[in-house]
């Protein structure tokens, strides 16, 4: 198995199976996928959100090419490293669920020093680096790297997208097409203000082909814990279907006869947010 590195320069603005590739890989291979935040420097030093393009503030790193994906497998991508080297904390009027509370942009570079992310002198969090935004290429069209997400990926915000989970994305063309980007420092739950600790630095992932793996979502793993993930455009049709999705898990992959699987469910099963991109809940499966 081969490692490869992206610079950040190495981006994109969309999820497009017209993009051509940056690299192609074969499965198993390692990627390090470097994000920049050069839009946010820019905010910083007075530009406008207009004059920088709002496309530049979720540019993704990529296209990469699977060799022998094909629609109907799944992309099994394993997070083995986050490294974050600068952050920024954006508190932009009318924007988000605290938007209201602020007349003007206001922009921080937030300092990272042994693990802390330091809001203020008396004020830090830990940081807790995770990815914001990772897909494949659509079918058909372009899928945008802000809003909505999709179920090929996107900006889907899971605070569980951090070193030691693994995500799995159904393909939907040839050679899959994966890009990631918005990588963030530290971020609450579901991303409440629609912002994290915005950063840039590395992703590690490695990049496995599961042949006719047909998901219709995706699906995140971490520990010993199965992350079924449903998107719509409410919230409680998301919850349906993340809730469908894991009572067919316990069905088909655990196999579980349907009252046990619904007991079961009863039981254990946990719901959870995803980002605030588009309505996105998750199931939450525990092995047994």
């Amino acid at each position: 198995m081969s490692s490869h590195t992206l610079q950040k320069e190495q981006k994109a603005f969309a999820f497009d199976a017209s993009i051509p590739p940056v690299l192609e890989i074969e499965s198993g291979d390692t990627v390090t996928f470097e994000t920049g935040d050069f839009a946010y420097e820019r905010l910083f030093k007075g530009e406008t959100v207009e004059a920088i393009g709002l496309e530049n503030f979720n540019a993704v790193t990529g296209p990469v090419r699977v060799k022998g994906a094909e629609a109907g497998d799944a992309l099994k991508i394993e997070v083995v490293d986050i490294k974050v080297t600068r952050a920024w904390s954006v508190w932009l009027p009318d924007f988000g669920g605290l938007g209201k509370h602020t007349k003007e942009v206001e922009v921080k570079q937030i300092r990272l020093k042994d693990g802390r992310a330091y809001i203020s002198n008396r004020l830090s969090v830990d940081i807790k680096p995770m990815i914001g935004c990772i897909g494949v290429a659509p079918a058909k069209g372009k899928g945008s790297t802000f809003m909505p997400a999709y179920p090929y990926g996107g900006n889907m915000d899971l605070r569980e997208m951090s070193v030691g989970a693994t995500l799995f994305l159904p393909v939907q063309v040839d050679g899959a097409l994966l890009a990631m980007g918005d990588l963030h420092a530290a971020m609450g739950t579901a991303e409440p203000t629609w912002v994290s600790l915005e950063a840039s630095g590395s992703a590690t992932l490695t990049i496995t082909l599961e042949k006719n793996k047909k998901l219709k979502f995706p699906r995140l793993r971490v520990g010993t814990r199965t992350y079924c993930v449903g998107m719509a455009d409410t919230l409680e049709k998301a919850h349906q279907i993340a809730l469908d999705e894991a009572y067919n898990l316990l069905l088909t992959e655990r196999g579980l006869e349907p009252f046990d699987a619904y007991a079961f469910a009863s039981a254990v099963v946990e719901m959870r947010l995803g980002g605030p991109a588009t309505g996105i809940v998750m199931a939450v499966v525990p092995d047994f």
